[in-house]
């Protein structure tokens, strides 16, 4: 071994070492050693960095490749340690069993919830036993077992820091155990965009892999899951779906039984990461119609895979499989598919850009790896559907579309496939395509002389450009709306006559859409502005109510799940003065009048109940129409010189029963 070579493993080495000493002990490596406190993480991480350069510059491709990987999982340590990468969310309830098999030896986690803080009354639906008088759990055993590894590391952890005097549990709760477990989603994090780089390679050049594999990495949620919260099980499944994606790609033409119970293998362990990815086993399963004897095998190896999660489910309901009724409900026939792909709300497109040019190359990719593509296309349309069809599509305190992670293997090359057709046309079209850019100039400018023109920038004076950006920026999504919302935002605007831009809070914030919130309300005066249309004043505050002044005809918009018979309240008074005549109410439902009360001066609730038929699915027409309006300076009320009907508090709907 050369002298470059040594020093760069030896760097590395240490680089990576005092960053997992720094993550699961709270120490460096300088400390364990009986030296002074090290300096920042980022110094270690620079270390493995020039390690990096080193080994690169006298190494062999294989220790080039190691020394890439030790270079970004140190990177990734030191930028947990930065951020805060800690134990959260469901991570509780996988590492949860990862602690009960460590220390129990069984699967019932009643007394694991106790410890981890999972037995307050928020959780007590989980403590309820089970027919086996376990507690209830509905999450996969898959990332447990994956994490056993580096559990046992954050064992040995705890041990070393306990013998040393320190005040840490060594009974699997204490920070060593949760931090280890961060260190395990970044390594198979990693794993799996390796080994979706390595299927990109199948077809591309090493630069254009690396390009997709960059791009699609840190260029979606996939980056949050590696270092912001790597103890959910994103990491594990989509390093388990591209390591089965890769196998299979690579080893299906072999005639062995052997290697068809490994393929089978790895298709069973990638379904116990996540449910889910056995939409990934459809395209292997059609090939392997036209030998059944392949099937067979095949069939028997998924079997050995999943027996982990059968014998889970075993364990707690009495039954080989099973929907744990802590599970979400699904809603098969009715599927959020614009939502999930398209709307603020995690839409999968509208958060991660870099994707939905990778769902693209699905179409060059399917020229060159067409067996890829397929299981690439399958997989995007069967889990939209099915992660649409959950009670929570959003997948709540959700960073982007997290669902998708078993897609990713198959976008890296899919990406990487459309950047090389790019390259070509940019190569046949270059001022076509400088033309592109320039324009971006064009639109630039144009947005600012519409802010200018607005008031917002006034011209001659000193600004600041975040301001003017963040100005600019508003103004093109007034005009498109969100661009990678396209094109639902725009056939969404068409069809309900709006703009474009307000599909980010109306689509995904529909009326009736959760099944346990049977009502809806628009707080007037208060966050209101996407549903407003016209007639309305500026939003005024009386104590604790916020309200806005309308003229005679006030419009505004209320968007629904679907249609149902409903109670439409009105919280509201009337614009009283000396001899005012009386103020009559009239409502109007897309188009469909009903005839309201007569509103007093005082605050007072309008109740009007209408039937399913003047309600429809997605944005509804609402119109106030009042029988007059005043000028407060025309009846002595001072100078306002504002058309006055009413005042109105909030607009509320709810299901008659």
């Amino acid at each position: 071994m050369t002298a470059a070579r040594l020093t760069g493993v030896v760097l590395s080495a240490a680089g990576v070492l005092d960053l997992v000493l720094r993550q699961i002990t709270r120490r460096a490596l300088p400390e364990w050693c009986g030296l002074d406190q090290a300096l920042s993480p980022w110094w270690s991480a620079g270390v493995a960095l020039v390690a990096l350069l080193l080994v690169a510059s006298a190494g062999s491709r294989r220790l080039r490749t190691v020394a890439v990987l030790a270079a970004l999982f140190a990177a990734g340590v030191a930028t947990q340690l930065q951020v805060g990468a800690r134990l959260q969310s469901d991570g509780f309830y996988y590492f949860s069993f990862t602690r009960s098999l460590w220390f129990d030896h069984d699967v019932d986690l009643t007394n694991d919830y106790a410890l981890l803080g999972i037995d307050d009354a928020q959780h007590q639906f989980l403590l309820q036993p089970t027919v086996t008088g376990y507690a209830q759990s509905a999450w996969a055993i898959g990332p447990a077992l994956a994490w056993t590894p580096f559990f046992a590391l954050g064992h040995a952890a705890a041990l070393t820091l306990a013998a040393g005097g320190s005040d840490i549990k060594t009974d699997g709760t204490s920070f060593p155990y949760r931090q280890a477990v961060c260190l395990g989603g970044l390594f198979y994090g990693l794993l799996g965009l390796w080994w979706s780089y390595r299927l990109a390679r199948q077809a591309v050049s090493a630069s254009v892999a690396t390009a997709s594999v960059i791009t699609v990495g840190a260029g979606s949620f996939v980056l949050w899951y590696l270092v912001r919260e790597p103890t959910m099980s994103h990491a594990v499944s989509m390093a388990a779906v591209a390591g089965f994606t890769l196998a299979w790609t690579r080893l299906r033409t072999r005639d062995d039984a052997r290697t068809w119970v490994l393929l089978g293998l790895l298709g069973g362990v990638m379904v116990i990461m996540r449910w889910q990815n056995a939409v990934v086993l459809l395209v292997p399963a059609l090939w392997l119609l036209r030998t059944p004897r392949r099937a067979a095998v095949f069939a028997t190896g998924v079997l050995l895979g999943v027996l982990p999660q059968m014998f889970t489910w075993h364990a707690l309901y009495d039954a080989w499989i099973t929907q744990p009724p802590v599970s979400p409900r699904m809603f098969w026939l009715a599927p959020q598919l614009v939502d999930v792909l398209w709307s603020s709300r995690s839409g999968l497109f509208a958060t991660s850009p870099a994707l939905y040019l990778a769902v693209l190359g699905l179409v060059p990719l399917w020229r060159t790896q067409r067996t890829l593509a397929a299981m690439g296309l399958v997989t995007l349309v069967l889990m939209t559907w099915t992660n649409g069809a959950v009670e929570d599509w959003w997948a709540g305190a959700s960073y982007g579309g997290r669902r998708f992670d078993g897609l990713i293997p198959f976008l890296v090359p899919a990406l990487a496939a459309g950047i090389g057709v790019t390259a070509r046309l940019i190569a046949r079209r270059p001022a076509a395509t400088a033309a592109g850019l320039l324009g971006l100039l064009v639109v630039w400018n144009v947005s600012l002389l519409s802010v200018a023109r607005a008031g917002t920038y006034r011209i001659g004076q000193i600004v600041s450009f975040a301001d003017l950006g963040a100005a600019q920026a508003a103004t093109i999504h007034g005009w498109i709306g969100h661009p990678w919302s396209m094109p639902a935002n725009l056939i969404f605007a068409w069809r309900y006559g709006v703009a474009p831009a307000r599909f980010d809070l109306l689509q995904p914030n529909r009326f009736l859409g959760d099944p346990a919130r049977p009502y809806g309300r628009i707080d007037v005066g208060t966050a209101d502005a996407v549903y407003l249309d016209e007639g309305w004043h500026g939003a005024e505050q009386a104590g604790d109510i916020s309200f806005r002044w309308t003229e005679a005809r006030a419009s505004l918009v209320l968007p629904l799940d679907h249609a149902a018979p409903l109670l439409l309240q009105v919280q509201l008074r009337a614009f009283e003065y000396p001899g005012a005549p009386p103020q009559q109410l009239t409502v109007e439902i897309n188009g469909h009048p009903i005839a309201g009360p007569v509103v007093a001066g005082a605050w007072q609730r309008v109740e009007l109940p209408t039937g399913a038929r003047v309600w429809t699915r997605g944005v509804n027409r609402v119109v106030l129409r009042f029988s007059r309006a005043t000028r407060p300076a025309d009846v002595g009320g001072g100078g306002d010189g504002r058309h006055l009907a009413a005042a109105i508090d909030y607009v509320r709907i709810q299901v008659i029963q």
